[in-house]
């Protein structure tokens, strides 16, 4: 009897050291790690994230000037070299407003972008505002601050404009604050990163020369970035900008030539500014790493079949024994 449960174990033992083709095997762990700058970052809004009027820019290439998000580009792929890869997405559209980037959101085509991305830098607002004012001053004759003709400048003629255009601005900034909250809303629907939003310098500032039309942008740009400021607790962050370039128009824009944008040196104001507001953040990163050798399932299957079959082998003996004793003592 004792032979046949030796025999049963030693089979069962052996069968299980079969089933294991291999004991160990290599395990993969996620490690998280800490930075400062996003792994990824997008970019949205409009002909100031694009980088228009830059050396390099065209309307089909945000890739190829001194924006801020290439500067930012380039300044983190140097960072982060070694650690993980960087990778900048630049979707801003010359000429966006904020309608516009609504209907760019909920169509889609930004949501494999908008997944993946740590960070999302928007520039929006511009083209909702300004463009009125401009097209209320050149009416004026204002269109080259440097031939300004301050002596027989119809200053009544003026006033009349800005008065009758009031109207038409105060109703672009309803409609950009109702745009801003579905931005907000939609964003967060489709990211888990970080979405930040800057607010809007003051470009005309610089024809100071022209008191009305610099009191009257300083009040509707101001208003515009109240709107931005306030809707904040929607779930983004601000980058103030316009702290940043206030009485500095004329370093910091192509005003000089009745361009709105900034110069290289205003671009790279800006990425200051959002370098300073990434590292306020925090971002992380992940990556998989060797956790070591480790049993597989075949091997912790055959271990366990193995002290099962000692265990029997063990209560066999002890049977075994136990009914010698007894047939000895009869």
């Amino acid at each position: 009897m004792f032979g046949k449960i030796t025999a049963f174990i030693s089979a069962a033992i052996l069968s299980a050291s079969l089933v294991s083709c291999s004991m160990t095997e290599s395990s993969q762990k996620e490690v998280k790690h800490n930075t400062e700058v996003p792994p990824k970052m997008l970019f949205l809004g409009d002909s100031i994230a694009a980088g228009y009027g830059l050396d390099g820019y065209t309307s089909s290439d945000n890739y190829h000037c001194r924006s801020y998000s290439n500067i930012l580009k380039e300044k983190y792929e140097t960072e982060l070299k070694g650690k993980c890869e960087h990778v900048m997405v630049n979707k801003a559209v010359s000429g966006a407003t904020s309608s516009d980037l609504v209907e760019l959101i909920q169509s889609g085509e930004l949501d494999s972008d908008l997944k993946d991305s740590d960070a999302i830098v928007i520039s929006i607002g511009g083209n909702d505002l300004l463009g009125i004012v401009l097209k209320a001053m050149a009416s004026m004759g204002i269109t080259d601050a440097s031939s300004f003709d301050y002596e027989n400048f119809d200053f009544l003629g003026a006033a009349s404009s800005l008065l009758s255009m009031g109207g038409d601005v105060d109703n672009a900034l309803t409609k950009f604050d109702s745009n801003l909250k579905i931005i907000a809303v939609e964003l967060c629907k489709r990211t888990k990163g970080t979405v930040f939003i800057q607010t809007l310098y003051d470009p005309l500032e610089y024809f100071s020369s022209v008191k009305m039309v610099t009191d009257f942008s300083t009040d509707k740009i101001g208003k515009l970035n109240s709107i931005i400021s306030d809707n904040s607790s929607s779930g983004y962050t601000v980058i103030n900008v316009a702290a940043d370039f206030k009485g500095r128009a004329g370093e910091l824009t192509n005003m000089s030539s009745f361009d709105i944008h900034p110069n290289e040196s205003g671009h790279v104001v800006i990425a200051e500014d959002v370098d300073a507001a990434f590292r306020a953040a925090g971002f992380s990163y992940t990556t998989t790493e060797d956790g070591g050798l480790v049993l597989t399932d075949q091997a912790e299957l055959a271990i366990g079949i193995g002290v099962l079959g000692s265990v029997l082998v063990l209560c066999g003996i002890i049977v075994l024994t136990k009914r010698g004793k007894k047939n000895k003592n009869k």
